[in-house]
């Protein structure tokens, strides 16, 4: 099963984001990086050995979101 996480490239979102891939589950990231940064999606992936399926895009920029989902 898959899970989006928006904002999964913050501090909150990245350990998010690792338990959820240990629990067996596949994610998807939105962020936009304004607080954030790729490099935490690159480690979450080392740790956990499984890719991070990422997008750089904003919520509130709904159809630039879904078109990229």
């Amino acid at each position: 099963m898959a899970v989006l996480v928006t904002g999964g490239a913050c501090y909150i979102g990245i350990h998010t984001v690792v338990e959820l891939q240990n629990a067996g589950y596949d994610v998807v990231v939105l962020n936009n990086l304004r607080n954030a940064s790729e490099k935490a999606l690159d480690r979450a992936s080392k740790i956990t050995g499984k890719p991070v399926k990422f997008y750089k895009t904003d919520i509130l920029w709904q159809q630039s979101m879904f078109c990229k989902l």
